[in-house]
């Protein structure tokens, strides 16, 4: 009886995916439960290939992000590595508009003072990694124009796979993404430069299920060159009540 019931779940599940547009499957994939504020501790492992041999650089970072349900922003971030020596302190801030727009600022200690990214220079990579400052920023459904192409099965998975155009200033011409039905979770993005050139692809795996929240475990680039570079989640906690004042400048340039 029990196993029937997963059955009727799960064909009912597929049957209801079937339905949906492109734009009904974002929205699913945006409207699913999270934390309104989270703490991450994440570790960066960048590879590089080079004459057959490869490199390998760690750093460690924690991310702070808040949620908005209602006012001029979606969501607002603060990235600040704890080591190696040589980046302690360097921070990234960044405010998501629910119109769909952004404002991002980079702080090195160095120059003691935060930097507003402009537009042209989020195509620029993220701290010698394969990630770029618009990778980092909140994805927001309706700032792209999105298209079905298809359903694939992705290790053992059913994805309803999106072809996603941006309306606005993007470094990419394109975005195409699988999203796992089962869970309405993005597992898998392929960032294209032009209709026929794909630069890299990001796979989001390992998935940690806390408090009631689901969220990647695992999220690596790899580039076709064999440079990747690999983010882990160390430790996640989420509702821990997150003051507005901590996403801001002077907080960014805080070394302490």
């Amino acid at each position: 009886m029990i196993k029937l019931l997963y059955v009727s779940l799960f064909l009912f599940s597929m049957a209801k995916s079937d339905e949906l547009t492109a734009l009904d499957i974002m929205k699913y994939v945006y409207q699913t439960e999270k934390p309104q504020t989270s703490i991450m501790e994440i570790k960066l492992e960048i590879t590089r290939e080079k004459r057959g041999k490869k490199k390998v650089k760690t750093r460690e970072f924690i991310r702070y992000t808040k949620l908005y349900n209602s006012g001029k922003f979606t969501s607002k971030s603060l990235a600040k590595f704890q080591s190696p020596k040589i980046v302690k302190g360097t921070g990234l801030l960044s405010w998501v508009y629910r119109n769909g727009k952004s404002d991002q600022w980079f702080f090195l200690p160095k120059l003691k003072k935060a930097k507003r990214i402009q537009t042209k220079e989020k195509s620029k990579t993220f701290l010698n990694t394969d990630f770029i400052y618009e990778d980092l920023e909140s994805m927001n459904y309706s700032s792209d124009s999105l298209v079905i192409i298809g359903t694939e099965y992705l290790d053992g998975n059913q994805c309803k796979v999106i072809m996603s155009w941006p309306k606005g200033e993007s470094s990419y011409y394109s975005k195409k993404i699988w999203v796992n039905t089962q869970n309405w979770q993005i597992i898998k993005v392929e960032f294209y430069t032009s209709e026929s050139t794909m630069e890299k692809t990001l796979y989001l795996t390992n998935f940690i299920e806390k408090d009631g929240y689901l969220t990647p475990g695992k999220m690596e680039m790899r580039k076709l060159n064999g440079n990747k570079t690999l983010m882990k989640i160390q430790s996640f906690k989420a509702n821990i009540g997150l003051k507005d004042e901590m996403f801001s400048n002077s907080f960014l340039i805080k070394t302490k």
